[in-house]
C-alpha cells in the first residue's frame, strides 16, 4: 500500500480501527481518525479518537509535552525517512504531546523536549476528542519514504497497517506502509 500526503486544502484520512496484528479489535467503541496534508509550514496533522469512560490522561496540564504519553491513551504517527531514521508523534486524548526523533530502530537521537508546538485540543460533547499540530518540514526526516499510525486506547494497540510479531511492537519501520509528499 502507498500513501500520498496531498497539499492543504486536500487531505488524507486514514482510519485506525483494527489490532496491531490485523486482526477485528474486540472492541467495537475503539477507533482513530489520522488526518494529514502538507503545506509550506510543514506536515499537519489531526487526530480524533472517542471519549472513553475510563480514559487514561496525565495529569499534566493541556498542551504540555509529556515523556511516556503512551503509558496512556494517545494516537501516534511514525514518520519514516532513509534506513531507520524516523520520528514518533504522539498527540494524547487529553491534550498532551511528545515528539521523538530515532536514528536507529528504538535509539532514540532526539526528544525535541525544548519545541513548544501549537497543539488544538478539543473535545466534542463527551463522545470524541481531537488534536492537532503542524511538524515543521525539517522536522521531518529527509526522503519520507513510509508511514504508519497507531492508537492505544483501554489496553488495545490499534494499527493502520499490521505488524508481525507475538506482541505489539510499533518499532517495525521496515514493514510499514509507504508514503510520499
Amino acid at each position: 500500500m502507498h500513501y500520498f500526503i496531498p497539499q492543504h486544502p486536500k487531505v488524507l484520512s486514514l482510519k485506525v480501527d483494527h489490532l496491531w496484528s490485523g486482526d477485528v479489535c474486540p472492541d467495537d467503541r475503539l477507533w482513530a481518525e489520522v488526518n494529514l496534508s502538507q503545506s509550506i509550514k510543514g506536515i499537519h496533522v489531526q487526530v480524533r479518537g472517542p471519549m472513553l469512560h475510563e480514559q487514561r490522561i496525565p495529569e499534566a496540564p493541556i498542551g504540555e509535552r509529556v515523556d511516556g504519553l503512551w503509558n496512556f491513551d494517545v494516537i501516534e504517527v511514525f514518520f519514516v525517512g532513509p534506513g531507520h531514521q524516523y520520528l514518533e508523534l504522539e498527540l494524547g486524548a487529553g491534550g498532551h504531546w511528545l515528539l521523538l526523533g530515532f536514528d536507529r530502530i528504538r535509539h532514540r537521537s532526539r526528544e525535541y523536549a525544548s519545541l513548544k508546538p501549537i497543539v488544538r485540543y478539543a473535545k466534542d460533547s463527551d463522545k470524541t476528542w481531537s488534536s492537532e499540530i503542524t511538524l515543521p518540514l525539517n522536522l521531518i526526516p529527509e526522503n519520507l519514504r513510509a508511514m504508519n499510525a497507531f492508537a492505544i486506547m483501554a489496553g488495545q494497540f490499534l494499527s493502520l497497517a499490521p505488524l508481525p510479531g507475538e506482541k505489539p511492537d510499533f518499532h517495525q519501520p521496515d514493514v510499514y506502509p509507504s508514503v510520499s509528499i
